[in-house]
């Protein structure tokens, strides 16, 4: 269809252009039917160039010319080239058969510069505009494609199911459905990508708590090890001095006895016949005889402090 509209607008053009002939400037005509030579090739550059030497002519400024120059310009990817003279089109030749079309080149290539906000607004009024435009399904795919760039997923998505429900037989169709896929696809991923998010964040989570939880254990395993250790030096030091008193006692006897031994070994020796036979040293006796001692000095010493006690409370 389009094909064919193409082919119309050169046929009215060239139509259109025989009377512009018998009134325009030799040079004006022969620039503008050079300009139609490199459009008919499909040599956008030179065509584009041709017809802004054409329009440079006032005879040949007029919409099917500078139709022609915005369509070049379209062709040879010149976007910002052709959005400016689309913006001149609308506002030099609002009756032209041709401004319908170049509404709607306007957002697209707003589209295309990256202008998708600009873009949105431009075709939204070009579907209000135009509903039975052959155009209205090319719109609405580029409304869905400015949304699809803005991230506006969900939206773009109710418009390309709009393209695939309502115009099954747009050219636009196919590419609207794969955007549709595209989207499911995407909702999928970041799903899972936030499942896998707050999957990771709780793992890390436990982890933390887990370290925390092994660092106090082993710090509280420590500190009671630590008291432990000491008690038992505590004890190990009373229980040292303990043995270390016993041992001077023991030795202190053992050396009482042997000065014992040796008085008697003196006295036999010098003829005494009644020297008694020592008494052999028993520990076990000797432990009794110290605790009871201790009993006796723990006693008197209660019994002096209940005495006291008594005389203040009186």
């Amino acid at each position: 269809m389009l094909k064919a509209f193409k082919k119309i607008t050169a046929v009215a053009v060239i139509c259109t252009s025989v009377f512009m002939y018998a009134s325009a400037s030799e040079s004006a005509a022969s620039a503008f039917v050079e300009a139609c030579k490199s459009y008919s090739r499909g040599d956008w550059t030179d065509a584009k160039f041709m017809l802004k030497k054409a329009v440079s002519y006032k005879e040949n400024l007029n919409p099917d010319t500078y139709f022609m120059l915005i369509m070049a310009e379209v062709y040879d990817g010149d976007n910002k080239a052709a959005l400016d003279d689309c913006n001149f089109f609308l506002e030099n030749f609002s009756d032209s058969l041709y401004y319908p079309r170049v509404y709607y080149q306007k957002g697209k290539l707003l589209y295309q510069l990256g202008e998708y906000e600009k873009s949105i607004v431009v075709l939204s009024d070009f579907c209000h505009l135009y509903t039975d435009d052959e155009l209205y399904s090319h719109a609405l795919f580029y409304i869905g494609e400015s949304l699809f760039a803005g991230y506006k997923y969900d939206e773009a998505g109710a418009v390309y199911e709009r393209i695939v429900t309502e115009y099954p037989e747009s050219p636009k169709t196919p590419a609207a459905q794969y955007r549709l896929e595209t989207i499911l696809q995407r909702g999928r991923e970041e799903k899972l990508l936030y499942l896998l998010k707050q999957t990771g964040e709780e793992y890390l989570s436990a982890k933390e708590e887990y370290e925390r939880q092994l660092r106090l254990y082993n710090s509280e395993a420590m500190d009671s090890t630590r008291q432990k250790l000491s008690a038992a030096q505590a004890r190990n030091e009373t229980l040292e001095k303990q043995i270390a008193e016993l041992e001077q006692q023991i030795a202190a006897l053992k050396n009482n006895q042997e000065e014992s031994d040796r008085i008697i070994q003196e006295l036999k020796e010098a003829g005494e016949k009644d020297v008694p036979a020592p008494e052999p040293f028993d520990e076990r006796k000797y432990q009794l005889k110290l605790l009871k001692e201790k009993a006796l000095e723990a006693q008197k010493m209660l019994d002096k402090k209940n005495s006291t006690s008594e005389t203040e409370g009186q």
